[in-house]
């Protein structure tokens, strides 16, 4: 346990009783978290273009487009591409030629027309007829007279553009590779995705020429031209209409805790263990005062070398003094706030973010509940069993927390956006570790706030049932994700638990970095406007 850190209860974990108490007496500075007004943040510039596809090793490779931001081919291993009919996969291409060695010249004159006319360059996407490789001169390459260029020609001049990516990848590899110096083309192999900046165009365009120069073959075979189709993201909500909810009638949440479909509701102005029940904050995190709206906001921070950020949960359900659940929710929304600070992201490994905490465990006499699986590499079994060396019950159960991407730092044009998706243990997951599971298309940039509200419902339970009341676990249970109150990820069939007695402990808001690698550097960020509710919450009304 990070022995920086601001402690609010003992820590929740699978260590003994004793050694929670000794954390905690260790670990209770009188006053780590300090009071601040939020200041400005710094400018960020506008939501990059799409389709920027990269060849520096963090781009595509037989599943993804974008290995940085886990976007999926819809045919992996050859990738996407549009014919001169605008057919996905067809068969026609824009352009052809026979290659035989040196410099080939290619006629892409309708594409690059079509480019300059939507604003939409998607790219080249080419292939070859010959099964041998053709290798290719790339962008970097020492030569700068081989280089890859677009010649355009217009009624004011003629401009040659230079190549900014040629990516290349093979249908046997998941690895990403660094083809900026040369790359390969090979029928049902090889397959590479060239783009040129076209902003340079001045005038209405007369012809463009694609110009390659092939470094090496075995045999003279045809390269074909399409249109590289790579998919779509969305940063927050994008240009989607929000789906409004409860929140919608509560200025920035304000008397929001009344609705009586809210279970709770809080800024982090008091972060008590009458408000949050459990959990830590690392050193030099901040609560930080709004100004405008006089709301406090909790500045976070992973600290270099280290592992965890912020450990806070709002437990729902105790237990009893035999060591039952006391109750059992089994359906709830939680929605809170997130911005990411300039210095966010690590190039070692991904983070935990703030999801469902299902883990359970057993009920302590300090009040809490000890988890025993669903976290660190131990597998839920979704059971009720009963520990007879300790004369106890324990619940095995499981976590649902979000999940964050890395840094490439490869110069990849998306490297300040993250992938972000959920880390889920359940009864069904392959290995002892939880599933990362990506919320695909929908990417988190730095320096703004987003909304993430993510639903549960607890699978269902069928006999025949043990004497402990353990049943079997049917394959419906439920998560579904919006951001920035747009839908970004649902899945109707996970099992979590075997028991009736168990549902959902409370909402986990958890910041750690991997895995087992420490941090980097230091990765600050903030969150605000938590609710848990029976109905959909949605985004704030932010109208003061």
């Amino acid at each position: 346990m990070d022995r920086r850190a601001f402690v609010i209860q003992g820590f929740v974990g699978a260590g003994s009783l004793a050694t929670a108490r000794s954390e905690a007496r260790a670990r209770r500075p009188a006053s780590v978290v300090s009071k601040a007004f939020a200041e400005p943040l710094p400018y960020y510039p506008p939501d990059p273009k799409q389709f920027l596809t990269w060849d520096g090793g963090s781009g595509p490779n037989r599943a993804y487009w974008s290995q940085k931001l886990l976007l999926p081919w819809a045919n992996p291993g050859i990738g996407d591409w549009l014919d001169a009919r605008q057919i996905a996969q067809g068969s026609i291409p824009f352009a052809s030629a026979t290659v035989t060695g040196g410099s080939i010249a290619l006629n892409v004159t309708d594409l690059v027309s079509r480019w300059l006319a939507s604003g939409l360059n998607r790219g080249f996407y080419l292939r070859s007829t010959q099964v041998w490789p053709f290798e290719f001169a790339g962008r970097t390459h020492a030569t700068v007279t081989a280089r890859p260029r677009l010649q355009v020609v217009t009624d004011q001049g003629t401009t040659d553009v230079e190549c900014s990516c040629n990516a290349s990848w093979t249908p046997s590899s998941y690895l990403s590779k660094d083809s900026r110096n040369t790359f390969r083309v090979a029928q049902g192999n090889q397959f590479a995705g060239l783009q040129f900046d076209l902003s340079v165009i001045k005038g209405a365009i007369r012809s463009a020429m694609l110009v390659l120069n092939c470094l090496s073959l075995k045999y003279p075979g045809t390269l074909e031209v399409f249109e590289l189709h790579p998919p779509e993201f969305r940063i927050g909500k994008g240009e989607h209409k929000p789906q409004l909810g409860l929140a919608n009638a509560y200025s920035y949440d304000r008397g929001i805790a009344a609705h009586p479909s809210v279970v709770f509701a809080s800024d982090f102005s008091d972060l008590s263990k009458r408000r949050w029940q459990s959990g830590v904050v690392a050193a030099g995190s901040m609560q930080l005062t709004d100004p405008r709206t006089g709301l406090t906001q909790l500045r976070g921070l992973i600290p270099k070398g280290q592992l965890l950020g912020c450990d806070l949960e709002r437990n729902l359900v105790k237990g009893t003094a035999s060591g039952t659940t006391e109750s059992v929710e089994n359906e709830l929304y939680a929605r809170y706030y997130v911005l990411l600070e300039d210095n966010w992201g690590s190039e070692v490994d991904g983070n935990k973010m703030p999801g469902w905490d299902a883990r359970l465990g057993w009920w302590n006499n300090m009040g809490y509940w000890q988890a025993t699986t669903g976290n660190g590499g131990l597998r839920p079994t979704g059971l009720k069993v009963r520990n007879a060396a300790l004369n106890r019950w324990e619940y095995q159960g499981a976590s649902i927390r979000g999940h964050g991407g890395t840094r490439a730092n490869d110069g990849n044009p998306y490297d300040h956006l993250f992938w972000i998706g959920s880390y889920v243990y359940h009864l069904d997951q392959p290995t002892s570790y939880g599933d990362s599971v990506t919320w695909t298309g929908t990417v988190l940039g730095k320096g703004r706030w987003y909304c993430i509200e993510q639903y549960i419902k607890m699978n269902s339970i069928v006999g025949p049932f043990d004497a402990n009341g353990n049943g079997v676990a049917v394959k419906d249970g439920h998560l579904k994700v919006w951001v920035d109150g747009v839908e970004a990820y649902e899945r109707t069939d996970f099992r979590w638990r075997r028991n009736p007695e168990m549902g959902i402990q409370g909402f986990w808001l958890n910041w750690y970095h991997g895995g087992t690698a420490p941090s980097p550097r230091d990765m600050y960020f903030r969150m605000d406007s938590v609710v848990i509710a029976r109905s959909y919450i949605g985004p704030r009304n932010e109208s003061i």
